[in-house]
């Protein structure tokens, strides 16, 4: 066994989530597996491009990495993706779960939404004597919002009482479209109902809100109840009448399934969990627990709260400000994990960042072309802080996912994964362990909001850096890059002890190009010079177009043999252009160099060398003029 199971989850539902999770653990504490969350926070929003983004953290997921799968396929907000998911699942011969949906050839567990809502639906028409009811669903096509419609129709017909169509509008489980449907209510002239019955606790908590903006109380002027039993539910005032889910049964009956299926069952499941109706103020019951003792808890942890949420924005913003002054990507790195490894006390332990190996490799590349890339290019660890301390050296590929991931015999831990993306086009991920405190106290959703913008706005800077630094025609730096890359470059060698190659290339008789085949030719030949300067020096190399026809490389950690066969190379590969480019002329050149004395001469500067490189160069090429001049003869 992998000892590894996925989950498929969304960030806006991390109440039943976590409630989920805990059967899960005490599952894991038995079989002894890890758990891998993968999160997003899609919602049902016209940004379809932000959604597709979020849902694409999916696709991370390889079924046969794990064990099992457990798809919460009612809360991801993407039926499509959802079914997709299990259905690939199935393809791959691995046991898969569906919490909600029933999918053909899958295990399905479902929470029987009809029990709570009628129980909550009966106790408002026989304790309050509702006779008009307005509901708020979520969706019009999903399932759990059709099941808690349903079932509010029901028993109203029960009672002789009838759900108006009118009466009946979608709030997208959000808090702006439910305020939309708030006002639409105030502004008719049917006036208030006796009752605003939502089917969730975020859009009951809008209601309450939007009406107090307007003049009117919940549950004064008119009842309001939800649906999930939420946290915040318990807190806010009116503490909400809802329907309870038992998350943590259906978290434990699915490892339960999964694994009985690795024993050999084959019959595919269909098991029901049963919701129960929890009466709260906001139907003007006193309600069965003691709200205020919950909110006396949350008012003592509200300062920590709010010291805890300046201190992370100071850190974050810190960060942005370094952020914009790194010079290149493996600053950027350094200081990324000096950051972490001093500020890690929100987002854990065991916190990593990994991008696509090209975001930084090429910044001019978008964020389209890096997802075009997909499973081609490889991933890049930014940040890996494993146990408290930063790991240098971390590796991940796709199917690893975490970096320098092990399964530790005997330890259960658990991995949330969350995307990061630029609009519909992803470019890494990151990874938190074990519920830290950034996932534990609801800050998830604005810390990755803020942590995509900064690593953005590190790629515009150094791309607008590039702008600056290279010249347009050749890629090469120019004079603004030679002072901000060679000379940096240059002073860290010396001080390192390290020699550096200094090269001077010079396009040979380039006026005569120009003159007699014209300035694209020319073009062309600059091209062709610059294409063989790049195939033969190293990637920490940096060349540089010094002069029109002129060209500079500085190397670090060069001997004198590997510079003349540089050298070579260069000479080699312009052969190679001159034989395949169809040019009526050969295009040459006459390199000079010298390799920096680090020790014996310690003082020299890079500019002292540069001249050396430029004199031997201008030797070889006064040597090759006399040469031909005698041919000529």
């Amino acid at each position: 066994m992998k000892k590894k199971l996925a989950i498929i989850a969304n960030g806006w539902n991390y109440d039943s989530l976590s409630e989920a999770l805990k059967g899960i653990q005490e599952y894991a504490a038995k079989e002894d597996f890890d758990t891998f969350v993968f999160m997003s926070f899609a919602s049902y929003s016209e940004h379809h491009d932000l959604v597709q983004g979020e849902l694409n953290m999916y696709e991370l997921m390889t079924p046969t990495d794990y064990d099992g799968i457990i798809v919460f396929s009612t809360a991801i907000n993407s039926e499509p993706t959802a079914r997709k998911i299990c259905q690939n699942a199935l393809n791959s011969g691995v046991p898969v779960v569906s919490i909600g949906l029933e999918i053909d050839g899958v295990h399905c567990i479902s929470v029987s939404n009809k029990e709570g809502m009628r129980e909550l639906v009966t106790h408002l028409v026989d304790k309050h004597d509702v006779k008009r009811v307005f509901f708020i669903g979520g969706t019009i096509d999903h399932v759990d919002s059709i099941a808690r419609l349903e079932a509010t129709r029901e028993v109203l017909e029960e009672h002789g009482l009838t759900l108006d169509e009118n009466d009946i509008k979608y709030g997208k489980w959000s808090n702006r479209y439910t305020c939309e449907i708030i006002d639409e209510i105030v502004e008719s002239d049917k006036g208030l109902p006796d009752a605003i019955v939502c089917a969730n606790d975020i859009m009951a908590m809008a209601a309450c809100t939007e009406l107090e903006s307007k003049g009117f109380l919940a549950p004064q002027d008119v009842i309001v109840t939800g649906f999930d039993d939420a946290a915040d539910g318990k807190i806010f005032y009116p503490a909400l009448s809802s329907v309870a889910q038992n998350y943590k049964e259906i978290g434990s009956c699915a490892c339960e399934i999964i694994f009985n299926e690795i024993d050999g069952a084959r019959d595919v499941v269909r098991k029901v969990v049963r919701s129960g109706f929890t009466c709260g103020e906001s139907c003007r019951c006193k309600g069965d627990r003691d709200y205020n003792a919950d909110r006396i808890a949350y008012c003592r942890r509200s300062f920590k709260r709010k010291s805890d949420a300046k201190l992370l924005e100071q850190n974050e913003r810190v960060m942005r400000q370094w952020l914009a002054e790194m010079p290149n990507y493996n600053v950027l790195k350094e200081t990324l994990s000096n950051h972490y490894q001093r500020n890690h006390q929100f987002e854990g332990n065991g916190f990593y960042i990994c991008i696509n190996e090209f975001y930084f490799k090429d910044v001019n590349l978008s964020e389209k072309d890096l997802w075009a890339k997909g499973s081609k290019a490889g991933i890049e660890v930014l940040v890996a802080l494993k146990n408290g301390e930063i790991v240098s050296d971390a590796m991940v590929n796709l199917r690893s996912i975490v970096p320098d991931y092990v399964k530790n015999p005997g330890e259960q831990h658990v991995y949330f994964l969350l995307p990061m993306h630029y609009f519909e086009n992803n470019y890494g991920y990151v990874v938190f362990t074990d519920f830290p405190y950034i996932i534990s106290e609801d800050m998830l959703y604005p810390y990755m909001e803020k942590l995509q913008q900064s690593i953005r706005f590190m790629r515009i800077n150094l791309r607008l850096k590039n702008l600056y630094d290279k010249d347009q025609m050749t890629g090469l730096f120019n004079r603004f890059g030679y002072e901000n890359k060679a000379v940096p470059l240059y002073k860290e060698s010396i001080e390192k002890g390290s020699p550096v190659l200094i090269m001077f290339v010079d396009i040979n008789y380039m006026k005569r190009i120009n003159d007699e085949y014209g300035h694209i030719h020319g073009d062309y030949a600059i091209k062709s010079v610059v294409e063989s300067i790049n195939e033969s020096i190293d990637d920490d190399a940096i060349a540089v177009r010094f002069g029109g026809d002129e060209f500079l490389i500085i190397a670090p950690g060069y001997s004198l043999e590997r510079a003349a066969a540089t050298k070579q190379c260069i000479l080699d590969e312009l052969e190679d252009h001159n034989e395949t480019n169809g040019f009526p002329y050969n295009v040459t050149v006459s390199i000079g160099y010298v390799v920096s004395d680090p020790v014996g001469r310690r003082d020299a500067s890079l500019q002292d060398y540069i001249k050396e490189a430029d004199r031997e160069m201008y030797e070889i090429k006064k040597e090759m003029h006399m040469m031909n001049d005698r041919r000529k003869r």
